[in-house]
């Protein structure tokens, strides 16, 4: 399993993709990545969790990193790296280790800095963590989410790799919405 979010390999690693039109109820775990296209009603965990622009996650939700284009709602808990694009929200109850928000995104709720993260971090500038809040921010630096975003792109034929289409479609999707836009996989 790779060390952390840069040695990400799709094809060594295990990824659960619930694709667009897809609704799924219940609890969700993977060691290391979930992309979101459709729909979860329930508690998701995996190392890195990905919410595309069609997206939705309704419950609890814990991951080292996430990258969000569409919605999250309920107890979220990034242990690392929390990146909403400018179509994402995510409301709730946010805790989370460092965050970075794209010119529109939306955050709503109580928001909670990981102490333990921050202290192992350099020294910066603390920020104010708010109640009821939201924030709109500038375009964000390319973060290890976009490099796995770009290795995802390229997978094929993942080892561990669970795929969820929606009826009439394959079973191992060949297209998929990466990064708020369409994207082949080999297809």
């Amino acid at each position: 399993m790779a060390k952390n979010a840069m040695d990400f390999r799709p094809e060594e690693e295990n990824v659960a993709y619930i694709g667009a039109g897809v609704t799924l109820k219940g609890e969700i775990s993977a060691s290391d990545l979930i992309i979101v296209d459709g729909a979860i009603e329930g508690d998701v965990s995996a190392r890195v969790i990905q919410v595309g622009q069609g997206g939705v996650i309704r419950g609890n939700v814990s991951a080292t990193e996430a990258d969000v284009s569409g919605w999250i709602s309920d107890h979220i808990e990034i242990k690392q790296l929390l990146v909403v694009r400018a179509s994402g929200r995510v409301e709730g109850k946010i805790t989370y280790g460092e965050i970075e928000l794209e010119k529109g995104a939306v955050i709503a709720g109580d928001l909670t800095a990981i102490e333990d993260y921050r202290a192992a971090k350099p020294a910066q500038a603390p920020k104010p963590a708010a109640e009821r809040v939201e924030i709109a921010a500038a375009p964000p630096k390319p973060s290890s989410i976009d490099r796995i975003n770009e290795a995802v792109r390229g997978a094929k034929g993942a080892k561990g790799a669970l795929y969820l289409a929606a009826e009439g479609e394959e079973k191992r999707v060949a297209t998929r919405t990466l990064l708020g836009r369409k994207t082949s996989a080999g297809a």
